[in-house]
């Protein structure tokens, strides 16, 4: 039976439960928190916060949308809480998020950057069809899945 994961806009009621959730602490280094995605988003217009939920719970966070210094798709965070990792909701709310930005943001590419030494993240999206560009920004490298056959 395939896993099933929602993508749902945070609300005023959710949003805070969604700012709790916390990745292990092995990995607390690699990627933002949530509370700091939330309110970073209030300043890239276009982007799209989303709880993740399973079983009616918010059980991770996704981030994405039109970078404004590129104009190209990014997927900005994507996580899940520690005591919902390793049972494929990542892997769901991956294919959630490629979804939504390939059908209703109709981009032909989308791009993302995962710490150098991030190997659970970087095999998750390897896995899900992204290759490197060959381009690094800070410690982080820039892979891209594409979306559609033309640019």
């Amino acid at each position: 039976m395939p896993i099933r994961v929602r993508l749902d806009d945070l609300s005023r009621e959710t949003w805070e439960e969604v700012a709790d959730l916390t990745v292990a602490d092995d990995q607390r280094d690699l990627i933002a928190s949530n509370l700091y995605s939330i309110a970073e988003s209030h300043f890239l217009p276009g982007f799209v916060t989303r709880a993740v939920t399973h079983d009616e719970r918010a059980v991770g966070f996704a981030m994405y949308g039109p970078d404004p210094d590129d104009g190209q798709m990014w997927l900005y965070r994507l996580m899940i809480d520690k005591d919902h990792q390793g049972k494929g909701l990542g892997r769901a709310a991956l294919q959630q998020v490629i979804a939504h930005v390939r059908d209703e943001f109709d981009a032909p590419v989308l791009r993302l950057g995962v710490r150098t030494d991030n190997v659970a993240a970087k095999a998750l999206y390897t896995s899900a069809g992204f290759v490197p560009t060959g381009q690094v920004f800070g410690d982080e490298d820039i892979l891209e899945l594409r979306l559609s056959a033309t640019d």
